[in-house]
């Protein structure tokens, strides 16, 4: 008898959603960007297509994580034989600028940033198909049920954090 992984949860349909497509940026690292610092545990990488006072910059981390069931309740008699993890950074900062086509003085800079860190048990189940379908639904949380929209996201830019559904 073979050990599986559960996921300890079982998704209910959505009435007409079979899937969901989420574009992402189709980046192309080889032509845009550059290695704008480097550490063993770290990378940070500079888009040359971006203006020197509007960087976009990329941001790889790696660590090792020593006890993975440090503050996650988890029951201590449900541990599995090691404890050991790693836990991954990518992280990104931009600079927006808005201009004015009647005003040709007129400009302003809007910084972003967003980072998602994982903290990913060391076993042999957790495969990285598994923290690619961890990502993904981690993302979801962003998006209404069934919805690939911006719904959700301009509700919680006001405050409101509870899905609409709900």
């Amino acid at each position: 008898m073979g050990k599986s992984l559960n996921l300890n949860r079982v998704d209910t349909a959505v009435p007409g959603v079979t899937s969901l497509t989420l574009p992402r940026a189709v980046l192309n690292f080889a032509s845009d960007m550059k290695v704008l610092n480097a550490a063993p545990e770290e990378v940070k990488l500079t888009n040359l297509t971006s203006p020197i006072d509007s960087p976009e910059i990329f941001r790889f981390a790696r660590s090792e994580i020593k006890d993975i069931y440090r503050n996650s309740g988890v029951d201590p008699t449900m541990y599995a034989a090691t404890r050991r993890g790693v836990s991954l950074l990518a992280q990104l900062t931009d600079v927006f600028t808005v201009t004015d086509s009647a005003d040709s003085a007129y400009c302003i800079k809007l910084p972003m940033e967003g980072h998602i860190v994982l903290k990913v048990p060391a076993h042999e189940l957790v495969t990285e198909d598994v923290v690619i379908a961890f990502i993904g639904r981690l993302i979801s949380g962003f998006f209404e049920t069934g919805l690939a929209t911006s719904g959700r996201v301009k509700a919680m830019l006001r405050g409101s954090l509870t899905p609409s559904d709900l």
